[in-house]
């Protein structure tokens, strides 16, 4: 879209200028005259019978608003930069020429200046700085410019138009600093400065108010040419744009893990204690074998091998319930801790979703004006 918009640009400032720039570049507004020291600012010395840039500047009779207050040194230095800048756009030297141009409106506000410097900005594809000096140069009407260049004026304004929208932000935070695409625009003041209202390229822009334990951003959707967007910007602390989680909702399943690790280990202690007492009962049985026998020994000992056997079992289900037991618990701790609570930040957007604010997105219908506003807490 930009480039076709060049292109149109470039075909309409060839097309006007053809018979006197053969290259192309659109010839320069007629210069600021210069009065000539000892004169009035509002003289009309100063100008040349021969044919040049300066001639016809006069149009408009006495009454040249543009030039009131403008003593004579300041308009004859703003002419010898304005005719440099003229020099450098006609080389196709456009940044040497804006700078020539706006060193000269230092000197005199004068609205052939700004449309010189507008065809300069056309060719560096800056288009609200363009669109910004041609307002300035169609301020006064067609007087101080001739009729041709101020037609030509509102016409690259039409087409400049096409690749700028307006915003419209403001913030109630005092101290806040609100930037706009990384560029500060204003700093929130005690019952002083809140809003900003400018021009931006069409696209997606991103809004930004900061201060120190404050935060908001906000990436704003598609803007588009000619739309005015708006949108107010509310900052909220760490602590309410802060929020915690868990790797699992369900975080009990740690703690039953542990727990039946836990569980597993009495089990295995449980286990132990009855194998001991298996033990016991075989050593018992086989001593009271022995007493009976007289001999000191007990022929019958193949007879009590079941409660040793039983032991045996009981000693090796222990073990392993401790060996489960122990994993169990270090499984489970391992859990715990990965589920433990961990915090992230939420954007300005989510808190207002989560809060359920209302928003409203309503149109903005009005002369010259197309697009909609959008009203809530961000």
């Amino acid at each position: 879209m930009k480039q076709a918009i060049v292109v149109v640009l470039g075909l309409a400032l060839s097309l006007g200028t053809v018979l006197a720039q053969p290259n192309t570049t659109p010839p320069p507004a007629p210069a600021p005259t210069p009065t000539a020291p000892g004169s009035g600012s509002g003289s009309n010395t100063g100008t040349s019978e021969k044919a040049n840039p300066d001639e016809n500047l006069n149009a408009g009779g006495a009454d040249r608003p543009w030039a009131a207050g403008v003593t004579p040194e300041r308009q004859q230095t703003a002419h010898k930069e304005f005719r440099e800048g003229n020099s450098s756009l006609n080389d196709g030297l456009f940044k040497q020429a804006v700078e020539h141009y706006r060193s000269a409106l230092k000197s005199w506000n004068h609205p052939a200046i700004h449309y010189n410097m507008a065809l300069a900005l056309l060719n560096l594809d800056q288009p609200i700085e363009v669109y910004e000096s041609l307002e300035n140069a169609i301020k006064y009407g067609a007087a101080p410019l001739e009729k041709d260049k101020y037609e030509h004026a509102k016409e690259y304004m039409l087409l400049v138009e096409k690749q700028i929208a307006e915003v419209d932000v403001s913030c109630n935070k005092v101290g806040a600093k609100v930037s706009i695409d990384g560029k500060e625009v204003f700093v929130v003041e005690e019952g002083g400065k809140n809003r900003y209202v400018g021009r931006v390229r069409i696209g997606k822009h991103t809004f930004v108010a900061e201060k120190t334990g404050y935060n908001a951003q906000i990436d704003a959707p598609f803007v588009e040419p000619g739309q005015k967007f708006r949108i107010e910007l509310t900052l909220y602390t760490e602590d309410e744009l802060t929020r915690y989680k868990r790797r699992w909702d369900k975080r009990w399943v740690p703690f039953a893990v542990i727990g039946g690790g836990v569980a597993l280990g009495l089990a295995g202690g449980a286990l132990e204690l009855s194998a001991r007492s298996s033990y016991r009962d075989f050593d018992d049985s086989i001593a009271r074998c022995a007493m009976e026998s007289g001999t000191g020994g007990c022929e019958n000992a193949g007879d009590f091998a079941s409660k040793r056997d039983s032991g045996d079992t009981k000693r090796t289900l222990g073990f392993v319930g401790y060996g489960l037991a122990g994993a169990a618990v270090i499984t489970g701790g391992v859990l715990l801790y990965l589920n433990r609570e961990t915090s992230y930040k939420i954007t300005a957007d989510e808190y207002r979703h989560e809060k359920s604010a209302p928003v409203s997105v309503t149109p903005l219908v009005a002369p010259g004006l197309a697009g909609a506003a959008v009203f809530g807490s961000f």
